[in-house]
């Protein structure tokens, strides 16, 4: 099993830097700015250029601040089985088109606080990684459950109930040395990629109150799990206006 909390002082760690470069590139690129049409067009050109680094810097702290769980989230209340079912419904017709999927959801309900729009792109995220691993093709299997938590039963997690989501593919799975890295923030097993996809999903998790769980074995698969707050006597859940 992987999981961020043996990262703790490095999520720390990041959060400071994440704040930090944020300061610094937005100070850079607003000066830079203002210098921009004050000079000829050979120097502006010199100039963009710089502003362009510089934005990547502000785009590398908002990465940071994500793993860190320090993103700026609009919360609102809303039945998690809704919406993994809309989310996977859609991956169906791209991503999912050849796997097969089996929906196995709680009957009870699985009211959670969070950020909708972030979440759906958590488990956009999983679900890609679980295609590419099976080469588009296999079997996803997706399921919620209602589980409580006792005091110090789960490191990271405080005592509660929570909504459980697992999404268990049949790829090639991970070897032991890649499933322990494969939270950490820049870390990628895919030619090209920038590996910040399943440490921001940590982030935003953690951030959330839960808790992101990994686990596979190398040529049998991998399953993510997913722990969110349950709203236990939830009203009606709220949609932002």
């Amino acid at each position: 099993m992987a999981d961020t909390e043996k990262n703790d002082p490095l999520v720390q760690f990041a959060g400071t830097v994440a704040h930090e470069l944020n300061n610094i590139f937005t100070a850079v690129t607003g000066n830079l700015s203002l210098l921009e049409d004050r000079v000829d067009n050979d120097s502006a050109k010199i100039v963009h250029d710089v502003i362009r680094t510089a934005l990547r810097g502000i785009e590398l702290s908002a990465r940071l601040q994500a793993f860190a769980g320090r993103q700026s989230l609009r919360r609102t209340r809303f039945d998690l089985n809704s919406v993994l079912t809309g989310t996977i419904g859609g991956l169906k017709q791209s991503v999912l088109k050849d796997v097969e999927v089996e929906m196995e959801l709680a009957d009870q309900s699985c009211i959670v606080s969070s950020d909708e729009e972030k979440l759906r792109a958590v488990m956009t995220e999983i679900a890609r990684n679980a295609a590419t691993a099976m080469d588009c093709r296999g079997w996803l299997t997706v399921s919620t459950s209602i589980v409580a938590v006792r005091e110090g039963e789960r490191e990271g997690l405080a005592a509660g109930t929570y909504v459980r989501f697992i999404m268990r593919d049949s790829g090639r799975g991970m070897s032991p040395e890649v499933a322990r890295r494969a939270l950490d923030p820049g870390f990628s097993t895919k030619p090209g990629g920038s590996g910040w996809g399943l440490s921001k999903s940590a982030g935003f998790v953690r951030q959330c109150g839960g808790k992101l769980t990994l686990s596979s074995v190398l040529g049998r698969g991998t399953a993510v799990e997913i722990d969110l707050p349950r709203i236990a006597d939830p009203a009606t859940p709220s949609r932002p206006a």
